[in-house]
């Protein structure tokens, strides 16, 4: 009778770690983790005031970057727009992990005048540096559902900075407004 019972104690023991391992199996998990930097600046030259905004996005898959210029002629009404986006591997973008500082290597995009609809190429190149605290937090959640168990996490961090950019080798001058931006979360469930 004792034999019967280690036996089937045995079984018991095999089955849960069967029962583990198959569960092991069914967690899937998705991670998204970004960091980013923006910025936008505003020059005057006599009558014609440019508009100039910046985001660079750095992700697994590689380095996003947006550029969009927007000039107007105070004394004659007349304004032109050109914007670029480019995706890139090459290791172009630098920000430190907390926020202190960003930097845009020496690139070339191409350009699209909104305008005419010609196309052209513009060497843009900028730097960040962060200023006051770093805001926003971490929130977790955990969520169950008939057969499976669902767990979510998100950090959003942000911090204020100022940038300094340069296109065609011209100085564009210091951002009236700028950020530096960390963002991860965590999407995991576990079939029961």
């Amino acid at each position: 009778m004792k034999n019967l019972y280690k036996i089937l104690l045995f079984l018991v023991l095999l089955l849960s770690m069967a029962v583990n391992v198959d569960a092991l199996e069914q967690k899937t998990m998705i991670r998204d983790d970004q960091t980013y930097a923006s910025a936008s600046w505003t020059e005057k030259e006599r009558s014609i005031v440019t508009d100039t905004s910046m985001s660079v996005t750095k992700k697994d898959d590689g380095t996003y970057i947006s550029l969009s210029v927007y000039t107007y002629d105070q004394m004659t009404g007349y304004g032109s727009y050109k914007s670029g986006f480019m995706v890139t591997q090459d290791k172009v973008f630098k920000i430190s992990n907390t926020l202190d500082s960003a930097s845009l290597s020496e690139i070339e995009m191409e350009i699209y005048n909104g305008n005419t609809g010609e196309k052209e190429i513009l060497t843009v190149k900028a730097d960040w540096v962060g200023k006051g605290d770093i805001i926003g937090g971490i929130s977790k959640d955990m969520s169950k559902f008939p057969g499976y168990i669902s767990r979510t996490s998100f950090s959003n961090l942000y911090r204020e900075a100022t940038a300094i950019g340069s296109i065609n080798n011209c100085d564009i001058g210091e951002s009236y407004n700028a950020g530096l931006y960390k963002d991860k979360s965590t999407i995991s469930t576990m079939e029961k």
